[in-house]
């Protein structure tokens, strides 16, 4: 009879296949080296440089499975195995990654109030409330065992941080006003980039001065006691799992370097999961997020763009395909599935103003999941608001509808659509969202798909990370671990670790997907992400045709990256996909599609 360690360990590996996309966007071989060999001296093993290395090493790990599961006495040659597999499989992670990476913070930092001053464009934010983690002593309480955890109830405001506050959103919230223009009309304006230079310059400042003591950190050792750490709370293993997340502690912190600040957040998930209340954490967390102002997802915004060119790159590419195929319409229905705060839209409707001949008219119907609280579509509402003052600015005619729905459950009647209409369909970063097969057989991200098929748009674009999401606790952290520390690595090189709004950024972005990839478990995971080559397949599948991308718009987001930008960050097209990476690694992509007209589909 087999070894139970060495079957689950057999299960974990062949869980899923994470397919590579095949792409030669990122040539320079040697970056990519310097990624990998990090992860192998920390793991104490040897590099293996070519592929036929590491082919020869897989198949003496397949002899040495086959040999130990035939011998079941050998306890001490079974746990050097299972550590073996699993430093297999995180090479697997290295090589098969190329995985997305956004990045998180601390699971919480300081929300800010507006406050506005004597002149307009100019606005200050004021200490008056909070997004704050739990005190490091605190956080510590919570490592008992899980059955003294039910018995005596947990108190989460331990997590959270005693004495939180967070302002509820201002009737009196500036609908659009400078700020609003500056950040949605200004992306590829000299002030943007004035700011990206800056902080460049500030960090050339920080180098030359050397490294603060506050940030200086042993990388290898971080990574080796974060995977350590996540071993032990799989296995609910509660004394060495608090011992090693007291280590990563005094060597992380949230106002530290890229890494530091990752294993900050990842302890407090580490943590809130081996205590049994990760899901109520994180819908704690969202339902804080709810009550933000819109000013405050602003400023994360205008950071994020300073940050990487991720948002900025995939706005431009979904506008630009959306005016080269409504350029002789004079009716655009664009429907917009996760259209969050409606940022990328300011920028089309002020494109638009300028077509020869006058602007068309435009209906957009923005679609989002309800939000926690009494009021699920109030946020989509202010949307619209927004939406309508632009318009207005601008002068092109303009319709404004927002659904608030499961995707899945939407049927073609509520979008009104118009045969007289060019109709779009624009979807970035959203998909990932809805359920699969997983959760039910009749998938529901297949159904949304269907709908779209059923809409018949001109186009369909559609913007996703590169990763897949396991349900194996050991190989999704993994997965996070490697994907943040990717984008904790980009924000790094752009924005200095002083810089205030970066927590911001973090908390916005980051913070939420980290929190509940990790500490969650089943049905409580918010998303189900995928990689590129899996989106892929399953849209062919649902029949639709990939278009080809534009090389006018790839030649424009190159360019992008010498506004400032880090040139370790790489924008490509591969296999009609646009794609950004980070050291040779591809992180996103982007691309459009349009339905097929075949009888058979």
């Amino acid at each position: 009879m087999m070894d139970p360690t060495i079957d689950y360990i057999k299960r974990y590996l062949l869980e899923e296949e994470i397919d590579e996309l095949n792409i030669n966007a990122y040539k320079d071989e040697a970056a990519l080296q310097d990624i990998e060999k990090p992860f192998y001296e920390i793991l104490g093993q040897k590099y293996l440089h070519t592929q036929n290395e590491q082919l020869v090493a897989s198949s003496q790990l397949e002899s040495d499975l086959s040999s130990s599961s035939s011998s079941t006495s050998k306890n001490s040659n079974s746990d050097t195995l299972v550590w073996n597999l699993l430093v297999t499989e995180f090479h697997k992670g290295i090589e098969e990654g190329k995985k997305f990476l956004l990045t998180i913070n601390n699971l919480a930092t300081d929300c800010k109030e507006k406050t506005v001053s004597a002149d307009p464009s100019e606005v200050k934010y004021e200490n008056s409330a909070t997004f704050k983690l739990a005190e490091k002593d605190d956080l510590g309480k919570i490592s008992r065992s899980r059955s003294k955890m039910y018995s005596s109830g947990i108190n989460l405001d331990i997590l959270e941080g005693r004495n939180s506050k967070i302002s509820m959103i201002d009737s009196e919230e500036a609908v659009r006003d400078d700020v609003y223009d500056k950040v949605l009309l200004g992306h590829g304006d000299h002030r943007l980039k004035g700011e990206i230079c800056s902080l460049r310059e500030t960090l050339q400042l920080e180098a030359s001065l050397g490294v603060p003591k506050e940030i200086q950190g042993d990388h290898d050792k971080l990574y080796t006691l974060l995977i350590h750490s996540s071993e032990a709370v799989a296995t609910y293993d509660q004394r060495r799992a608090q011992e090693l997340l007291n280590k990563i502690r005094m060597q992380s912190s949230p106002n530290g370097n890229g890494i530091q600040r990752l294993a900050s957040v990842l302890a407090d998930a580490l943590e809130a999961r081996l205590a049994g209340v990760g899901s109520e954490y994180f819908r704690r967390l969202i339902a804080k997020l709810v009550k933000s102002p819109d000013i405050y997802f602003l400023k994360g915004h205008h950071m994020s763009i300073i940050a990487a060119l991720f948002t900025r790159v995939y706005y431009f590419f979904s506008n630009c395909n959306i005016l080269n195929v409504t350029r002789n319409a004079r009716k655009v229905h664009v429907i917009d599935l996760g259209i969050k705060l409606g940022f990328q839209w300011p920028s089309l409707i002020q494109a638009i103003s300028k077509r020869v001949g006058g602007p068309p008219k435009l209906r957009i119907r923005g679609i989002e999941f309800p939000e926690p609280g009494f009021r699920p579509a109030k946020r989509i509402e202010g949307v619209g608001q927004r939406l309508r003052e632009y318009a207005r600015s601008f002068n092109v005619p303009f319709e404004y509808k927002g659904i608030v729905s499961q995707w899945e459950s939407i049927h073609i009647e509520e979008l009104t659509i118009n045969d007289d209409e060019v109709v779009v369909v624009n979807c970035l970063f959203g998909l990932r969202e809805v359920k699969d097969e997983t959760f039910a057989i009749d998938s529901p991200r297949d159904r949304v798909l269907k709908l779209i098929r059923q809409i018949k748009p001109q186009i369909f674009i559609h913007a996703e990370s590169n990763r897949s999401c396991s349900s194996f606790f050991l190989n999704r952290f993994r997965q996070v671990l490697l994907t943040y520390s990717a984008i904790y690595d980009i924000v790094d090189s752009t924005i200095p670790h002083k810089v205030k709004d970066r927590k911001l950024l973090e908390n916005v972005y980051f913070v939420p997907d980290i929190i509940n990839s990790v500490a969650c478990e089943g049905s409580d995971l918010k998303e189900k992400p995928e990689t590129l080559k899996q989106w892929q397949r399953r849209n062919l599948r649902a029949c639709f045709e990939q278009l080809p991308v534009n090389p006018d718009i790839v030649k424009e987001c190159k360019n992008l990256v010498r506004d400032g930008y880090d040139n370790r960050y790489f924008i490509q097209e591969d296999d009609n996909w646009l794609l950004q990476g980070w050291k040779g690694r591809v992180i996103s992509g982007a691309t459009a599609w349009k339905p097929k007209l075949d009888e058979g589909c």
